[in-house]
């Protein structure tokens, strides 16, 4: 555990102290990924800020242009929300696979993405809506298309004690869907899964975006293969081309949750199947 735990009240107190806090600091939200690294004694840090009830962050609101989800707002709290199923159908499909209803509780968005991890579910689906981070440091802020905001494995674009702010997603009329491979049916950490995000008029693919999560050093957003969907019909040729395309575009490794080119091929077969599903 940190030697102790701070609790900003408002993003105005949390800037004031931070020149106060030791340089070893971290965010604490739901705490679902901190407090596991803590346990395995992979977690050094002097100090957690907890940031859980800072107003605003745990906000689901709607523009007139886009969807933005707070980033401390609860998973399952995105999961009972009528405007994230309507305007981020793959994100909904991906939350039944993050973890246990129990963590669903707990664990936000915000920290599915400062950890930076390649197998998160939530940020997968959500590089495949075209999500934006908003991001805050010292009362300037920042927008990065989600997809930028990782460099490698554990690793971000994010500066010292900048904070996730929420997310931001278009508002367009487009079908979703999310399929992962893991070691049982849900509560498991990936082996290989597919996000896909696609705009279809008349059994024509409009717009379409893949990602891939768990087979690349970082949730991977598949650009060719999704470039290659467009204006596309929806037909069994296309799906069979597109699940031999996306197959060149990860970098599995071979762990000890899967063999790497077992994961190549699965991204093939769960695209198959994503598309299926929309054209259904």
């Amino acid at each position: 555990m940190p030697d102790f735990i701070v609790k900003p009240s408002t993003l105005k107190e949390l800037w004031k102290i931070l020149p106060s806090l030791p340089a070893g600091r971290r965010y604490l939200a739901g705490g679902t990924d901190i407090v596991t690294a803590d346990n395995c004694g992979a977690e050094s840090s002097e100090c957690w800020i907890d940031i859980s009830d800072i107003p605003g962050l745990a906000l689901i609101k709607e523009t007139a242009g886009s969807l933005f989800i707070g980033s401390g707002v609860k998973i399952s709290a995105i999961e009972r929300s009528a405007a994230a199923a309507r305007w981020c159908p793959a994100l909904a499909a991906a939350i039944p696979h993050f973890a246990s209803p129990s963590l669903r509780n707990m664990a936000t968005l915000g920290g599915n993405a400062a950890n930076g991890s390649p197998c998160a579910d939530g940020v997968c689906a959500l590089v495949a809506e075209g999500a934006y981070a908003l991001l805050a440091l010292k009362g300037k802020k920042r927008r990065l298309l989600l997809k930028d905001l990782f460099l490698g494995p554990k690793k971000t674009a994010l500066k010292k004690d900048e904070l996730i702010l929420g997310f931001e997603i278009p508002k367009r009329r487009h079908a979703g869907a999310y399929l992962k491979l893991g070691p049982r049916a849900y509560f498991g950490i990936s082996k290989a899964a597919v996000a896909v995000s696609a705009e279809i008029e008349g059994g024509t693919i409009k717009r379409a975006s893949v990602a891939l999560g768990s087979v690349a050093p970082v949730p991977l957003h598949a650009a060719r293969t999704s470039a290659w969907l467009v204006n596309k019909k929806l037909s069994a040729e296309t799906i069979a081309g597109a699940s031999e395309i996306v197959k060149a575009e990860t970098s599995p490794i071979t762990d000890a949750r899967s063999e790497g080119e077992y994961r190549r091929e699965m991204c093939g077969v769960l695209l198959e199947r994503a598309l299926k599903s929309l054209a259904a």
